[in-house]
């Protein structure tokens, strides 16, 4: 005798959502895995970082010295001032300065780094450290060092009495027609590193038949690199376009451990003037809102404006193509 078992199915749902015994399906709900883990950032952002911007720019209204005392009302007085005061504009014109120079030595010393670490060259990772410790070592350690260099008993000085050029011996920090050349060429010995690693792992993703077939062609090493490596490294460029711009504004460190932005305001850049305002005696927080709104204005605009224009120079290329 042969017993056959029924095995009950599973009750499916009809088209409206529901099982067969009329009873609704319960939705399933999709919880994001990742938000436990970017909540903490998410909350540190915008509570400190947004929630400052916009205290900022409410403050930038108002003539403030701190503390209890009273918020005084005067419209857009403090960025007349920001826009008539000549210190303010220094800082512009030494900004400019020194993103076109440090730009400019970033990207020829890293392209030509890089390109000298891709060939067949002895002790190269000796050389990649040497290139890249810059960037690793923090401004504040490195600032004594500079001072030392560049005082008017420093290193600068006497090797140039050394090779007979004494005459141009001079005191590099403390004139104020040379301390913003310190603090440019320090920038510029500190930027070259980063520009090697970006530009390094750049070439690295090249493909190596572009450059086969170019050897073929007859293509020199030169033609090479301008005709098939730069096109490619582009992005990168435009990159550090951005990146050496923000910089620019915000720099701060290098300046107030090296120059303190002087003398005479020589060397002062938008970092300076603002901390300056917030700490003196006769401090006017509001205008130091009002130097940081513009400060933030500025770099949004030209970092926009970099990335369209690239953008657009891109399309272009793809339709010539």
């Amino acid at each position: 005798m042969t017993a056959t078992a029924n095995v009950a199915a599973p009750p499916s749902a009809d088209r409206r959502g529901n099982d067969r015994g009329g009873r609704p399906k319960r939705a399933v709900r999709l919880v994001p895995t990742g938000l436990p883990w970017i909540l903490p950032g998410f909350v540190i952002s915008v509570g400190l970082i947004y929630y400052a911007i916009v205290y900022s720019g409410f403050l930038s209204f108002f003539d403030w010295g701190g503390g209890r005392q009273r918020l005084v009302p005067v419209g857009l007085g403090n960025y007349a001032e920001a826009f008539a005061d000549p210190v303010f504009w220094t800082a512009i014109r030494n900004t400019g300065v020194y993103f076109v120079a440090v730009f400019a030595v970033q990207v020829v010393g890293g392209v030509l780094f890089s390109a000298v670490m891709h060939s067949r060259i002895r002790f190269a990772n000796l050389y990649k450290v040497i290139v890249v410790l810059p960037v690793v070592v923090a401004p504040a350690t490195l600032a004594p060092a500079h001072i030392e260099v560049w005082q008017t008993d420093g290193t600068v000085n006497h090797l140039l009495q050394a090779v007979g050029l004494g005459s141009l011996a001079q005191g590099w920090i403390g004139q104020s027609t040379t301390s913003l050349l310190v603090v440019v060429l320090v920038g510029c010995w500190g930027s070259i590193g980063f520009g090697f690693i970006l530009y390094f792992a750049g070439m690295a993703q090249i493909d190596p038949e572009m450059v086969e077939a170019a050897r073929v062609d007859g293509a020199g090493n030169a033609r090479v690199l301008f005709s098939i490596v730069l096109p490619n490294l582009r992005p990168i460029t435009v990159s550090l376009a951005i990146l050496n711009f923000i910089t620019a504004l915000k720099l701060f460190d290098n300046v107030f451990l090296i120059t303190q932005g002087g003398p005479s305001h020589s060397s002062e850049f938008l970092g300076t003037e603002i901390f300056t305002e917030t700490t003196n005696a006769s401090r006017n927080l509001g205008y130091a809102s009002a130097l940081s709104i513009i400060l933030l204005v500025v770099a949004v605009v030209v970092s926009v404006g970099i990335q369209l224009r690239s953008r657009e120079r891109l399309t272009r290329d793809a339709e010539a193509r």
